[in-house]
């Protein structure tokens, strides 16, 4: 599956033939972001000629991951969780978060999560 993601005549190709296949609207796109919980900032004011000093942690603080689904008709069921997403955390969002929201004949895309 590797070179079909560097290959754009593949990746087009694919994409007109879900196109052909699959109406949009039936379309439901997962994915997750994660982030620290440091929220030092980068900048410092000092007065005009001097040098600003500004301390930020080494260690960023903990993760927190949102694994979340849109379609045509805006978001859908989302979890957000403390730490890195694990095969146990998608299953259980998978299973317990987005199956019960999905409509019939409804197709789900991932990416490589």
């Amino acid at each position: 599956m590797g070179a079909v993601e560097r290959d754009e005549f593949l990746r087009a190709a694919w994409k007109v033939m879900v196109a052909e296949q699959v109406e949009a609207k039936r379309l439901v796109f997962v994915d997750e972001m994660g982030t620290s919980s440091s929220l030092s900032t980068m900048y410092a004011w000092a007065p005009r000629g001097e040098r600003a000093y500004w301390s930020v942690p080494r260690n960023r603080g903990p993760n927190t991951t949102l694994l979340s689904s849109m379609s045509a008709e805006g978001m859908g069921p989302s979890l957000a969780v403390e730490g890195t997403t694990t095969a146990v955390v998608f299953e259980a969002y998978v299973e317990k978060v987005l199956t019960p929201k999905l409509q019939s004949e409804q197709v789900v895309m991932m990416d490589n999560l």
